[in-house]
């Protein structure tokens, strides 16, 4: 949960030039080198805004992104006539880092970092560049936005075989930007139709929650908890599943009859995804913006939408977004389309446009008396076993980062563990051997001091 002044959520009124756009373009690369042409029809020119088009009922956004997120799969592939310098044919007096970087790296990691600099042009600086296994995540701002980005943080997480090979997986990157923690997560997850890919799917990205945590406060929580703005994206690979025991050809048939008619809706209901949020399977809390458009897979290596009939015509590029409990209203969604004029793969290009309002231009709270926050009827359930015999021996914990909280009644556990490590956040007794355990008779009295300043980057 988050404090914030409803009469300052979201509103433009308050600093209109502060809200930030951001813009998250997501590809699977199909493992072979982009033209500049195909690179340039999915990240706009210059970061132009007004080279997005807006969603349905929404005005062209004006100015650059100031913050741009670029998830890629499947981003390798062999040289084939190599025009990139080597080391050794680097001349001149004055040798810039790009060049060494270039000449040191592998061939596509080079053309990939130099088209999206020579698209996006000055002014534009790159924040952070990850690379696991095939997958990679850039992170780019206008400097202007760059001196506001604060605690980089990087993690990831394999789902191949073995959950050790980096063919499937995620990369994670956190920042702050103006007491606002943002996270971006790139994914590619199992692929192929039928319920054992799309229960394995599921897996991918509970096993990448569970481990690609970052540092801080928030490495006790996956960064979906710990975020106040999340976005995901990626080729997640979610299929379009029509149910029954149709054919292969029938459902591909299908589906091509309502790509023809334009009926994307009809389409979209039977979207795997969708459905899974709907239904608790995955990323709960999360939304996906309904796909007004054409599956974006499998498609012929040309412009234009032309459909290969190996597979059911499918969604499976796609972004995501979540905000923490009482921002929602700071997140505004602007655009999400395809990039159709990408031609280089068999999946087309996704980018998706937001704006938000940040915390630091929202109401801060101040305590002018002692707040006590009590809790009883505390419970657990189906708490997972950590121990050789089965169970578990919670406990609950209450953090409140960028609050100074303590408790009504300090164990002696409590201080020493203050004395160690200069804090300890309030906790109950523990309970052993038990998976769904009750704190009978027992409450919890958190404190908040008069005076302290409780802002909406502070969540509990």
């Amino acid at each position: 949960a988050s404090y914030y002044d409803p009469e300052l959520q979201g509103r433009d009124e308050e600093a209109p030039d502060q809200k930030l756009k951001i813009l998250t373009c997501t590809a699977n690369m199909g493992n072979a080198e982009p033209t500049l042409e195909s690179m340039a029809a999915w990240i706009p020119m210059e970061g132009v805004c007004g080279l997005v088009t807006p969603l349905k009922g929404e005005s062209s956004a004006s100015g650059r992104f100031g913050l741009i997120a670029i998830g890629m799969q499947e981003a390798t592939w062999k040289e084939k006539n190599r025009n990139h310098k080597s080391v050794h044919q680097i001349r001149g007096d004055v040798i810039s880092e790009d060049e060494v970087l270039n000449a040191l790296e592998a061939h596509d990691t080079a053309a990939l970092r130099e088209m999206i600099h020579d698209i996006l042009g000055k002014g534009y600086i790159k924040v952070t560049e990850q690379q696991r296994g095939q997958m990679r995540l850039h992170i780019w701002a206008l400097d202007t936005v760059l001196e506001d980005i604060t605690d980089i943080k990087i993690s990831g997480a394999n789902t191949g075989i073995g959950n050790v090979l980096a063919n499937k997986g995620g990369i994670v990157v956190t920042l702050n930007y103006k007491k606002t923690r943002l996270t971006f997560l790139s994914a590619h997850m199992a692929a192929h139709e039928g319920e054992s890919y799309y229960q394995a799917r599921c897996d991918n990205i509970r096993n990448i929650l569970r481990e690609a945590k970052t540092l801080g406060t928030s490495k006790k929580f996956d960064v979906a908890a710990s975020s106040h703005h999340m976005f995901v994206l990626g080729d997640l690979n979610f299929r379009t599943k029509f149910g029954g025991e149709n054919e292969h050809e029938d459902n591909v048939q299908r589906a091509l009859e309502l790509i023809k008619a334009e009926d994307y809706e009809s389409l979209y209901k039977f979207d795997e995804l969708h459905q899974g949020i709907e239904d608790g399977d995955l990323l709960v809390g999360f939304e996906t913006l309904p796909c007004h458009f054409p599956p974006t897979f499998k498609v012929e290596r040309q412009a234009g939408f032309v459909y290969m009939d190996q597979r059911t015509p499918s969604y499976t590029d796609r972004i995501l977004f979540k905000s923490a409990e009482g921002l929602g209203g700071n997140l505004k969604a602007l655009a999400y389309e395809p990039c159709v004029d990408f031609i280089t793969s068999d999946h087309k290009p996704v980018r998706g446009a937001f704006s938000i309002v940040p915390n630091e231009i929202i109401r801060s709270f101040a305590s002018g008396r002692d707040i006590r926050l009590v809790f009883r009827n505390m419970q657990c359930s189906n708490i997972p076993a950590s121990d050789l015999n089965g169970f578990s021996d919670p406990y609950l914990m209450f953090l409140w980062d960028s609050v100074d909280l303590t408790s009504g009644k300090t164990s002696f556990s409590d201080s020493v563990r203050q004395f160690l490590y200069g804090k300890s956040w309030p906790r109950t007794k523990y309970l052993p051997k038990s998976l769904n355990p009750k704190w009978e008779g027992q409450e919890m009295t958190l404190i908040l001091k008069a005076n302290s300043m409780v802002g909406s980057d502070a969540m509990l």
